[in-house]
């Protein structure tokens, strides 16, 4: 019944429209030729002014070039020489191109200065002001006074913060998100009786949770509410975050391959709820990963069940180099069987490496051996 519940509620929440896909269209031969024509060579200024102030390659600037609104190697000059003026770095503004092409078009002083100055008058400013701007260049695109602004005083009550309010506001810029949309949501949450702190750092971290419809967004919670996740707990706003990006069909999809593992549906729905970036992980890494577990090492799938945890780490930088490992104390009878496989990959490598070295002694090229499973599955 709860699973059948959880089913309706991820259909609900799943958008199936679909548009069909035409067949392209033939380019007459005449057109085909003009356009080859017409093709930009690295001659033109524009290109050769991205390869040589930019360091594209000669692909990466005919790609960019294709892409400006705006072709004049004049504008493109005065807004990469601005950028460095701003102490933006070449690798910085490289980045900022390639990501939004467009920005070579804009006007440094009439578009970009003022976006600027509003960011370094909120403290955001040096190292990373630029990191944050080359990494999000989008938010050059859109208007200070109508969104920009609005969007800062919304999230600055929020999160109480300058800064962390402009970062959830350069993050979503991208896709076009702003505060009109996020702020149904947050009061939801609030007005749910979810702590303010909670609702404040689940924004901040994973702000484009809330940037979806008020009404998809209110199914959601009430899904994870009625599996039993406490709303006070974190492990809540991850089921939520799992709720509001998987589709009925992905989560069917990766259901379907760990009941082909052996697991019941009452340990699926455990596994959730212990830990539900569990069915984050892509359906590959679910299969090599119970492979291994089950096959290599013997587990039982219920242990799996158990420890759902244990899927989110890495084989080849964690979980194959710490069993072999273990298996290496175990089978010099340095360590019981009573040690669980578990908690020897789950543990922090700072606490891994504590607990290894204290068998130094009667092993002293044990770090050596786990150095060389690391070096060996790169």
């Amino acid at each position: 019944m709860f699973v059948r519940s959880l089913r309706r509620g991820l259909l609900c929440l799943s958008s199936h429209s679909t548009i069909p896909n035409p067949s392209p269209l033939p380019i007459p031969p005449l057109v085909l030729l003009r356009f080859l024509s017409v093709r930009p060579s690295e001659d033109s200024p524009t290109i050769s002014l991205l390869i040589k102030s930019l360091g594209f390659s000669p692909e990466t600037a005919l790609s960019v070039y294709t892409k400006l609104p705006n072709k004049n190697p004049r504008d493109a000059d005065s807004v990469i020489s601005f950028l460095k003026s701003r102490d933006f770095s070449a690798a910085q503004i490289s980045e900022m191109v390639r990501r939004f092409p467009s920005i070579l078009g804009l006007n440094p002083e009439r578009i970009l200065l003022p976006k600027l100055e509003f960011f370094l008058s909120k403290g955001l400013s040096g190292p990373k002001l630029t990191e944050f701007l080359s990494l999000h260049p989008y938010i050059f695109w859109r208007s200070l006074e109508k969104y920009i602004i609005p969007d800062f005083n919304f999230f600055r009550g929020v999160l109480n913060s300058d800064v962390k309010a402009l970062q959830v506001i350069l993050r979503a810029s991208r896709a076009g998100a702003h505060a009109i949309t996020a702020a149904p949501n947050v009061k939801y949450l609030v007005e749910s009786g979810l702590p303010g702190t909670k609702v404040a750092a689940l924004l901040h971290y994973h702000s484009h949770v809330f940037f979806t419809s008020p009404a998809r967004f209110r199914k959601a919670v009430k899904v994870v509410e009625e599996m039993g996740f406490d709303p006070t707990k974190t492990v809540f706003f991850h089921a939520l975050k799992i709720m509001l990006t998987m589709k009925e069909s992905n989560w069917e999809s990766k259901s379907t391959i760990f009941r082909d593992w052996g697991w019941s549906e009452k340990e699926l729905v455990s596994a959730f709820k212990k830990y539900p970036l569990c069915m984050a992980n892509s359906e590959d890494k679910i299969n090599r990963a119970m492979s291994f577990y089950v096959n290599s090492l013997g587990c039982k799938p219920s242990l799996i069940a158990k420890y759902p945890a244990l899927l989110s780490h890495s084989l080849e930088k964690r979980i194959i180099p710490r069993a072999a490992v273990l298996d290496f104390l175990l089978s010099k009878g340095l360590v019981g069987k009573h040690l669980k496989l578990a908690v020897f990959i789950v543990m922090s490598e700072k606490e891994f490496m504590k607990k290894i070295l204290r068998y130094q002694g009667e092993v002293p090229h044990i770090l050596a051996l786990y150095q060389q499973e690391l070096n060996r599955l790169r």
